[in-house]
């Protein structure tokens, strides 16, 4: 229970003001006055004072990619009033009378708005990529918090890592929805394949590495589902996506074609390679002759492929000459391959995102295949992992020396 304790003393105020009323006639009485209303106040009345002002500034926290890039902060006072606008690191971004922020150069400044003795702020971070004149083959070039990783390389061969990270940023909230089963060791096989090529041939391929948790980022999928509107998830999407675009116009420089590779873990029940070419179970179903002659070449990751290729579509695609026939001779079981043609009924991947995007289906002269690697007897120890990125190795060079007619050493 609140006690409320009153004062029994009577105003000074108020015993004013009932002399003022004892001396004034009462017909000269017609309202207040500046003097009745002067002691009301003293003793208390119910006079409001004058309110303290109020700034809220929107957005409380703005990310900015690039120097010179700009957001404006709006700043909404309390009774109105002008506002002045600073920032505490000038040098990192600075901010105008309208509060419009610029950025300069990486960091982290506060942009303080203020009106009367009131004040908000809100907290701006830049990341300016550094610039690079020109990427050394072998060394690792990491984005915004070590998210994204791209190790140039020599060959024709593009392989990226979208599922294996497992950095768990708390800037970075979870996904509240699609797919978030980490692929288990993908990043190391991958790396044990990079090994295996550089063993093989004395040159690596390009390597691009999600470090992300999918928990964080799936970047297998566009940007909305893989980084449901975080700005540092969005970045790392678009770094990793930019890394893929880049080794593949290097790739397209030196050699004029390539290949892309996605790698990624699956879980299914039969433990094989699944390539995926875009194609459903449903289209690895038809004939030779339908595969053939429906414009399937066209509609596929390989499509640039095909079109280099005298043969047949569905030889390129599992035939003899076909991907699936190379890793089979690495002793590596795979769908579709001549043994196991279509995937019929059984769980498969048909390919993703990345593949469709930077894949051959829409144009462009490097061909795209999603590579779905189960865990037993490959990913599952060192050794297997190794195993598996020697024999990789050897089915890549094979298939793109049978199909584009180079591989360690661009064609003359």
């Amino acid at each position: 229970m609140t006690r409320r304790i009153y004062n029994m003393q009577p105003c000074m105020a108020q015993v004013t003001l009932n002399l003022v009323r004892e001396r004034i006639p009462r017909e000269r009485r017609r309202g207040p006055s500046a003097l009745l209303a002067l002691l009301l106040v003293a003793c208390g009345g119910d006079v409001a004072a004058p309110s303290p002002p109020s700034v809220v500034v929107l957005p409380a926290v703005a990310f900015l990619v690039g120097a010179g890039r700009t957001v404006t902060l709006r700043a909404t006072v309390g009774g109105g009033g002008p506002v002045t606008w600073t920032s505490a690191t000038p040098n990192v971004a600075t901010v105008d009378d309208s509060g419009l922020v610029t950025a300069l150069a990486t960091g982290t400044t506060t942009v303080t708005a203020r009106s009367g003795g009131a004040s908000a702020d809100a907290q701006v971070e830049v990341w300016a990529p550094p610039q690079v004149e020109r990427f050394e083959a072998g060394v690792s070039y990491l984005g915004r918090g070590g998210y994204v990783e791209y190790v140039p390389g020599e060959l024709p061969l593009v392989i990226s890592v979208p599922h294996g990270g497992a950095l768990t940023p708390a800037e970075i909230p979870d996904r509240t929805s699609g797919t978030t089963v980490t692929d288990l060791n993908t990043v190391e096989m991958a790396q044990a394949v990079r090994d295996a090529f550089v063993e093989r041939t004395g040159s690596a391929p390009h390597l691009i590495i999600s470090h992300l948790k999918r928990t964080k980022l799936d970047p297998n999928r566009e940007i909305v589902e893989a980084a449901q509107g975080n700005p540092y998830a969005e970045n790392a999407w678009n770094e990793f996506q930019a890394y893929v675009d880049m080794a593949e116009g290097l790739v397209v420089e030196g050699f004029g074609a390539g290949l892309y590779l996605d790698l990624h873990g699956h879980g299914h029940e039969i433990d094989r390679v699944e390539l995926g070419y875009l194609l459903p179970a449903s289209t690895l179903d038809l004939g030779d002759a339908e595969l053939d002659a429906g414009g399937y070449a066209a509609a596929s990751s390989i499509r640039a492929l095909a079109a280099a290729s005298p043969l047949p579509f569905s030889r390129l695609l599992r035939g003899s000459e076909s991907f699936g026939a190379m890793l089979a001779a690495q002793g590596v079981a795979s769908v579709p391959s001549p043994a196991a043609p279509s995937p019929g009924t059984a769980e498969y991947f048909t390919g993703g995102y990345n593949t469709d995007r930077h894949g051959s289906r829409h144009g462009g002269t490097v061909s795209g295949i999603q590579v779905e690697v189960h865990r037993p007897g490959i990913r599952d120890t060192d050794e297997n992992r190794r195993a598996f990125g020697a024999a990789l190795a050897r089915a890549v060079e094979a298939y793109m020396l049978a199909h584009l007619g180079f591989f360690a050493e661009p064609p003359s």
